[in-house]
């Protein structure tokens, strides 16, 4: 045997050699190329994961998706805040100005009637005069158009939007897919209760009222609002069924 060639130590059995020791170089070596790729695998997964998450939620919010969804709420009644929380009937009132909301936190409504309108804030079909008929056409070319409507009327309550004004904006917003609609927001806090926001300053709150933006506008107190086109666009409750 050539002297310049190792020779194998027995094994513990006496004829199997032992495999050399792993040198400590290489042992660092491949702890630097194995080590590391534990944290990427992790990141990778949750690119991945958050994009399927994306995908199934574009997929469930494509157009026809959405529509059916919303047509489905329809045949359940629109939630009415007092039936739900009788207690805040108590609580006191809080201007906080005007803002843009979250449609998904919209809850459902804070006036009668409610029971005459489906969970996606349509009035019910027996409900839909043509007049009605008419203006929510409007609505919702002014939304295709991109025109700004004014905002609604909401009560914060817990941890929801309750709609004072607006049902037929609201109805034409998560048609169109909208995230956020506009609103003049005034909370409600139990008299027991602590407000879940600092009071909005006075020159928001007023700007933002009802009243004040009819009388710049020329329009007697209570009239209804505009639909963005220069007519009247009004919630008031659905009419009545014909006999």
């Amino acid at each position: 045997m050539p002297d310049d060639l190792p020779t194998p130590t027995p094994g513990p059995g006496g004829d199997d050699p032992e495999p050399p020791a792993p040198d400590d170089h290489d042992h660092g070596t491949l702890g630097r190329l194995v080590h590391p790729a534990e944290p990427t695998v992790e990141r990778v997964a949750s690119v991945v994961e958050a994009a399927l998450d994306r995908a199934a939620t574009r997929w469930a919010e494509r157009p026809g998706a959405r529509v059916r969804r919303l047509r489905r709420h329809a045949r359940e009644p629109l939630r009415q805040l007092y039936e739900g929380h009788p207690e805040a009937r108590r609580a006191n009132p809080r201007e906080r100005g005007t803002r843009s909301i979250p449609t998904d936190e919209i809850c459902g409504s804070a006036v009668g009637g409610a029971d005459q309108r489906g969970a996606d804030f349509l009035p019910l079909k027996p409900f839909r005069s043509a007049n009605w008929a008419a203006r929510w056409q409007r609505i919702r070319a002014a939304v295709d158009r991109l025109v700004v409507l004014p905002p609604i009327d909401v009560y914060r309550y817990g941890d929801g939007y309750w709609v004072l004004d607006g049902h037929n904006r609201v109805a034409a917003a998560l048609y169109a897919g909208q995230v956020e609609i506009d609103a003049n927001v005034t909370e409600l806090v139990p008299p027991d209760g602590i407000a879940a926001e600092p009071s909005a300053p006075i020159a928001s709150s007023i700007i933002g009222s009802l009243s004040v933006r009819a009388a710049g506008e020329g329009l007697p107190p209570g009239a209804p609002e505009e639909d963005g086109e220069g007519r009247p666009e009004g919630d008031e409750a659905p009419s009545a069924p014909p006999p």
